[in-house]
């Protein structure tokens, strides 16, 4: 972890008591609670990932400037959660089995009292049954950068041609619907087939595992780095990472010790309604 003084620097820039981000940040920590008591009552294994994971090892919490909340598990215990959870009082789980437009290839834990204002896609959001404040569920799973290549390439031609078809059409809303669900048929129903014709050992290495998210083909994890899990302070609670995550946070972002020049650093501020 950074020393002290730096963390109460960049806390006191970036994140102060108060502020928009920090009470976004409150938020999401009180989900974070009450996944990981769902998920310890469940048996259903997770980690804190990518930027989280990050701003556990180093900064214990939060990296001050943002406000992404990732966490990843093995594609079991991502269907297992699907099949568990069940809607409260508090929280939704959104994924593209339960919401018509909602078209990711990982879930979101959303909050039912609070709404943010993101920056969609071809007006995505406004197309989502939940608004409120989310962490990102990213499934993992062996599989090959040749498979997800080819489906990318797919899934991205379908999205060029529905999205010229949106920004050219006067009836904007049908158009939206045309391209989402499209994108949710390549994603929905031809993923599942070319994952079925390739998954053999020739083309997917158990140890390596990856999001079916575009742009990820080499962000590769591997599970004997992330097992067993360890436990870590992430804002006064004890919440799991992988065992080795100075090897995993390194294959990610090299020297992630070093902070970034702060001329760089691009502040998230989503603001809790």
């Amino acid at each position: 972890m950074i020393d002290t003084k730096t963390q109460e620097y960049l806390r006191e820039k970036y994140n102060p008591d108060g502020s928009n981000l920090r009470q976004y940040q409150l938020r999401v920590l009180e989900m974070l609670k009450w996944f990981d008591n769902f998920c310890t009552k469940n048996n259903i294994t997770y980690w804190l990932s990518s930027g989280t994971c990050l701003g556990a090892v180093r900064h214990g919490g939060f990296i001050p400037w943002d406000d992404d909340v990732d966490i990843e598990m093995l594609r079991e215990d991502y269907l297992k959660l699907e099949k568990l959870f069940k809607d409260t009082d508090d929280y939704a789980l959104q994924t593209y089995k339960n919401e018509k437009y909602y078209c990711l290839p990982f879930a979101k834990l959303r909050d039912k009292h609070s709404k943010i204002n993101e920056p969609g896609f071809y007006g995505l959001d406004n197309l989502f049954k939940h608004h409120g404040a989310y962490i990102d569920i990213l499934p993992l799973e062996p599989s090959s950068k040749i498979i997800i290549h080819a489906l990318e390439f797919i899934r991205v031609h379908v999205l060029v041609y529905f999205g010229n078809r949106v920004n050219n059409s006067k009836n904007r809303k049908k158009s939206i619907s045309l391209l989402f669900l499209a994108s949710k048929e390549v994603f929905f129903i031809i993923a599942p087939i070319i994952k079925r014709l390739f998954k053999n050992k020739c083309f997917c290495k158990e140890n390596i595992l990856r999001h079916w998210i575009s742009g990820w083909y080499n962000n590769i994890r591997l599970k004997n780095e992330i097992f067993p899990l360890t436990r870590i302070n992430f804002e006064g609670v004890l919440l799991p990472i992988p065992e080795q995550y100075d090897k995993y946070l390194t294959r990610i972002y090299g020297d992630y010790m070093q902070l970034p020049d702060e001329n760089s650093i691009q502040t998230h501020s989503l603001e809790v309604k």
